[in-house]
């Protein structure tokens, strides 16, 4: 892989980003894939149009997508594709601007490269050298926007430094369902962090890479294709994630789901271990949705 195949895949990603938005936009076609799991039209074209790009500029690579077929065929890939058209489409389809696609690239099982991306706020974030963050404006396929990625990308981004202390209270990401279903619940929660809650779990992630928010807590399961473009965003030297409830993150796997997951800037998670034992917390982990 060189620069050249990443700055193709971006033009990709900004191109789909227009049609998401156009049917966004619009009264979209809404299906029921069961338990309360809708699919648009946007998921259905974004996958398939990045699926054809990929497939036809890497052959020999492997594909999963949230929505297509999956095969045994990606399992002994070396570099793996990993695709959510839309994280978040219940937040889609109510239109409150809180989704985003997410693509990831592994190569064998370590997510090396992503890109997260939300139409509907124009806010872009990815990796060359290091992970960047851009705000576009709509239409998104066009010189303009692209030569803003290509500047942002040689840039690093300064919220990340580590020497800028943790607020008094680190603002804290948490599902909007988890919220609801009160798995947030404790007192200290509220008492020591500043917590908001927001759908898409991708979208978190790329907030948390730009260095907008400290933390992210989740308590339920999470797919490859939710996680695996943001995670590689998430640079080692600034960041800590793990799921609460696996050994760690190994992509490309036959069983997709991990269970919970922490995701924050270092100081963050060292703040949340010394509010609640990680062991304790990986007790109230859901394994189903």
């Amino acid at each position: 892989m060189e620069e050249r195949d990443f700055r193709d895949v971006w033009r990709w990603v900004l191109s789909v980003g227009d049609s998401i938005l156009s049917i966004y936009k619009t009264d979209f076609q809404i299906r029921d894939k069961g338990g309360n799991d809708p699919v648009t039209e946007a998921d259905l074209f974004a996958s398939e149009y990045l699926f054809e790009k990929i497939s036809a500029r890497f052959p020999s690579h492997g594909f999963l997508s949230e929505e297509k077929t999956d095969t045994n065929r990606r399992l002994d890939k070396e570099w793996v594709w990993i695709l959510d058209p839309i994280d978040g489409t219940r937040e889609f389809v109510k239109k409150n601007d809180q989704f985003a696609l997410s693509l990831g690239l592994v190569r064998n099982g370590e997510a090396i490269w992503g890109v997260i991306f939300n139409p509907a706020t124009g806010e872009f974030f990815s990796k060359n050298r290091n992970t960047f963050f851009a705000k576009l404006q709509p239409p998104f396929a066009t010189e303009e926007n692209f030569r803003t990625l290509v500047v942002e990308s040689s840039s690093v981004l300064h919220p990340l430094e580590e020497s800028k202390p943790v607020a008094a209270k680190p603002i804290l990401l948490v599902s909007l369902s988890e919220m609801k279903e009160g798995l947030f619940s404790d007192a200290f929660w509220h008492e020591d962090f500043e917590i908001r809650s927001m759908g898409s779990i991708a979208y978190k992630l790329g907030l948390l890479s730009a260095g907008f928010i400290d933390l992210i807590v989740s308590l339920k399961p999470k797919n490859e294709w939710d996680i695996c473009g943001g995670i590689a965003l998430l640079d080692e030297e600034n960041f800590i994630c793990f799921p609460l409830k696996d050994k760690g993150y190994q992509f490309n796997q036959a069983q997709t789901l991990s269970f919970g997951l922490v995701a924050g800037k270092k100081t963050a998670v060292n703040y949340l271990e010394s509010k609640i034992d990680f062991h304790q917390l990986s007790l109230k982990v859901k394994e189903r949705w």
